[in-house]
């Protein structure tokens, strides 16, 4: 398969909640790195630690492909809306039952029919606004 069709099968996964099924399209020591966060890592750890977050904070989200094409060299880059309802913490946000829509852009390096690099990026102010945080020095609220 090339790139296109891997990104797509593996954000079709997503979609349905099969985190399980979207990491058999990745090579689980492959570079991850989520920019907005700060973090990097391998895909079958950290990354798949932050879909799991993504799936569990968020139980009711919809991963909408608006674009998705190829790259350079065997990266496709795929433009995905995000959207849904908080229902448990998310990246250290105490969880207000907020509503979450956000742009985000993934960057999905593919060898071999399989995804060993991923980059997502999103605009993590615009994250904190629609979750309620009014602090950005202290993105935890406690009681």
């Amino acid at each position: 398969m090339d790139e296109k069709a891997v990104a797509q099968g593996f954000f079709e996964r997503l979609e349905v909640g099969d985190v399980e099924g979207a990491m058999a399209l990745t090579t689980p020591d492959g570079e991850f790195q989520a920019v907005a966060l700060g973090v990097k890592g391998t895909i079958g750890g950290e990354g798949q630690e932050l879909l799991e977050e993504l799936r569990r904070a968020l139980p009711d989200v919809t991963l909408q492909v608006t674009r998705l094409f190829a790259g350079h060299e065997g990266t496709a880059v795929a433009e995905v809306f995000v959207d849904g309802t908080q229902a448990d913490d998310l990246f250290g946000i105490v969880n207000q039952e907020k509503h979450v829509d956000v742009k985000t852009v993934w960057l999905l390096h593919v060898t071999d029919g399989r995804i060993d690099g991923i980059r997502a990026y999103w605009c993590q102010n615009q994250l904190y606004r629609r979750l309620g945080v009014k602090r950005l020095d202290r993105v935890t609220i406690t009681a």
